[in-house]
């Protein structure tokens, strides 16, 4: 026969458990780690790439944009015709002028660079340098209008643009030494950094990190516009980030040792390894101590339920020794009290319920009411005011017809509401001063509610309400949908009501037993319909200010209808 396991003998089992798990998980979980470490690393270099070769593009074009101005130049366009009318010293005064205007226009960006101007039809060329203005006039054979790279010795070098002028066969060529690229490189933090020119197959580095041969690898492994490739070389793993120049012909490279993140990380992660076996030890030891402190407060816990379980609501835990089932002991006598209160206040509520709903038919036709429709019919049709007559009729008809359905729980927003303006005509035909005003939205229609919620509120605002103050009134009733439901709201410009009996009502409402019924019964019964049918999220508001009016404000939060109680049938 098997043995089934105690709950200690379950915890040893499961710690062991746990622990082949940890030691399993844990090499994937690190190596998973590794890789989002190393791929946010490359989100970081991919961006702070992105705004170095944003920055060296832009020097480009700055400095490219500057040079095209000297096109327009008037001095720069008349030199030719100084060559060929102007006497030496006129030649060499404008040759001069143009240089200087040269040099200044080199120094208007940061960067250090030479501008050169070519007049093939004189064979004349001048430049922001001096040793080339008075040189042999050599027209470069470089692509037109494209950045080329030049290499020179010791791999210093520049990059050269050719661009002819709109005006003239004049050629203004612009030079931008490498150094103004490695200055570039400088700014860059995050690693190290190199420029890869496509056209020449060339590298631009500060200074060689890499062996040689690592260099045509690196070329033959850049594909599209960004990326990444590990590079393996003589045992080391380097992580070569790359990124395009948008309108340059170039790449700007970061490279780094992967050893450069790990080494910490795999440290880190064996010492949090060891802590956690220190302590999955530390607590497989104090489990079995503790194992005789907790045999007793768990028999006694369970003595206790077993009772509530049978029926005995009184059941409760008596004061236990540990301080942990100490906790769990007032907790469980806690929940029993809360449920024994609540199945007493679920009692309360549907005996409420049904005293509500007795009231609610009892009180649907008031004779006095009644009387006074008859009356009015009887004086009416003595004087033969039979549009009058017929109107008390109808409206009273549909009155009694409405009420009379006793069977329904509900109705629509609409049947409710013209229920009501049967009411209001009816009181409208005896009291000629009171008004009324209706606005309900179309989209509101159809929306389920109790019956009978409207007619008792907008009662009050008539008897309460207007008749006090002996002054024309009127009753208004708007609905207006919300969030996670809608709300309506009736309302009069009458005698309204003091602070001191709306808050006397309010919490009259909130009673779950009532202690004075002529405080606000209809209004009461409206409120704890509200709760039951649709949740505590609904209910009924009441607004008022003495002299000023009353408002009663329906919310129906529709969300809440799972909460609802279940006593309406």
């Amino acid at each position: 026969m098997i043995t089934k396991l105690s709950i200690f003998q379950k915890l040893f089992y499961f710690l062991l458990f746990m622990v082949a798990i940890f030691v399993i998980a844990f090499w994937y979980i690190n190596s998973l780690n590794l890789k989002v470490i190393q791929t946010e690393v490359n989100k970081n270099k991919m961006n702070d790439m992105r705004f170095i070769t944003a920055q060296l593009t832009t020097q480009f074009d700055q400095v490219l944009v500057n040079t095209m101005t000297l096109s327009y130049d008037s001095m720069v366009r008349s030199f030719p015709y100084i060559l060929k009318s102007g006497d030496k010293y006129a030649r060499y005064e404008i040759k001069a002028a143009i240089m200087d205007k040269l040099a200044l226009n080199s120094a208007t960006t940061s960067w250090n660079n030479t501008v050169i101007l070519y007049y093939p039809n004189e064979k004349e060329m001048v430049s922001s340098v001096n040793s080339l203005s008075f040189s042999t006039y050599k027209l470069p054979d470089s692509k037109r209008h494209e950045w080329t790279l030049h290499i020179e010795d010791h791999e210093s070098g520049y990059y050269s643009y050719i661009m002819r002028s709109h005006f003239s066969p004049l050629l203004i060529e612009v030079r931008i030494s490498l150094e103004n690229i490695t200055k570039i490189m400088d700014q860059y933090n995050s690693g190290n950094s190199m420029v890869y020119d496509v056209g020449k197959n060339t590298f631009i580095h500060k200074k060689k990190g890499l062996p040689d041969d690592s260099y045509q690898t690196i070329g033959d492994n850049i594909i599209g516009q960004s990326g990444s490739f590990v590079l393996k070389n003589q045992g080391t793993d380097y992580v070569v980030t790359y990124i395009k120049s948008d309108k340059l012909n170039l790449y700007f490279l970061d490279y780094h040792s992967r050893s450069q993140y790990t080494k910490q990380i795999f440290r880190n992660n064996q010492y949090f390894f060891c802590a956690v076996m220190i302590v999955m030890i530390g607590v497989i030891f104090y489990s079995l101590l503790l194992r005789r402190q907790v045999q007793q407060p768990v028999r006694a816990l369970r003595t206790a339920i077993n009772r509530f379980d049978n029926g005995d609501l009184s059941s409760r835990v008596v004061s236990l020794e540990s301080n942990e089932f100490s906790m769990l002991g007032n907790s469980f006598n806690r929940m029993a009290e809360n449920t024994q209160r609540l199945i007493e206040q679920v009692l309360l509520i549907e005996i409420e319920v049904k005293e509500a709903k007795l009231r609610q038919y009892q009180a649907q036709i008031n004779p006095h009411f009644l009387f006074n429709c008859l009356n009015y019919i009887q004086s009416k049709t003595s004087v033969k005011d039979y549009e009058s007559v017929t109107a008390m009729t109808l409206h009273l008809g549909a009155y009694c017809r409405y009420i009379h359905k006793i069977e329904l729980v509900d109705s629509t927003l609409l049947d409710e509401v013209a229920f009501v303006k049967h009411f209001l005509s009816i009181v409208q035909l005896r009291k000629r001063e009171i008004a009324f005003e209706i606005h309900i939205p179309e989209s509101l229609y159809d929306e389920r509610v109790p019956r009978m919620i409207l007619q008792p509120l907008v009662e009050n605002c008539v008897k309460h309400g207007i008749e006090p103050g002996l002054q024309p009134g009127i009753v208004s009733l708007r609905a207006e949908p919300m969030k996670h439901g809608f709300q309506i709201v009736i309302s009069d410009n009458g005698e309204g009501m003091t602070e001191e009996r709306k808050v006397a009502i309010q919490r009259h409402m909130e009673e779950v037993i009532p202690q004075d019924g002529a405080l606000g019964a209809g209004i009461r019964n409206v409120h704890q319909r509200l709760r039951l049918y649709y949740g505590k999220g609904s209910g009924l508001i009441i607004e008022s200010t003495h002299s000023k009016g009353t408002s009663y404000r329906i919310q129906i939060q529709k969300g809440d209808d799972k909460y609802a109680a279940d006593s309406i049938s």
